[in-house]
């Protein structure tokens, strides 16, 4: 690789060592944000795994509609939207996932919250107004997302 060359390495390991560092580039080495490659299909269609990022900043208190990176269970670590909170117990939910597809989480186990996502290498703030307007449309059409899902992978997918 040349001198000033932008090329990226990938590199696969194992989630949970994945996550561990996170952590501690967030706790040690005082970063402000990391970015990765999404894997798999849970926020699909707006987050497509392979091809976008995700912009995580150190944890927080989450507000309801954005994204966070928990650990649901032991070794079992999502990014999903938070779509309720109760006694300090956070609900989440993938965008692609049915409605019955939930999973609780408490504030020690959040990795990082979204602070963007770079979609086909274009970056969305998720504090921008279409990000705020698109989380907002998408909580509200929950009770029909089995269907716009189905549109999707039906139609879209196949056209293109």
């Amino acid at each position: 690789m040349s001198k000033g060359n932008n090329a990226s390495i990938q590199i696969r390991v194992e989630n949970h060592a994945f996550m561990q560092e996170i952590r501690r580039m967030f706790n040690e080495e005082g970063r402000k944000s990391v970015t990765f490659v999404v894997r798999g299909i849970s926020m699909n269609p707006f987050l497509v795994s392979g091809r976008d990022k995700v912009v995580l900043v150190p944890p927080r208190t989450p507000q309801i509609g954005e994204v966070v990176l928990a650990e649901i269970k032991e070794r079992t670590y999502a990014l999903h939207r938070v779509i309720a909170v109760k006694e300090g117990v956070y609900t989440m939910q993938g965008d692609g996932n049915p409605l019955s597809m939930t999973e609780q989480f408490t504030q020690e186990n959040i990795v990082g919250i979204a602070e963007a996502f770079i979609r086909k290498g274009k970056r969305v703030e998720t504090s921008s107004r279409k990000w705020r307007w698109y989380s907002s449309c998408w909580m509200t059409l929950r009770p029909l997302r089995r269907i716009l899902l189905a549109v999707y992978r039906r139609i879209i997918v196949k056209i293109f």
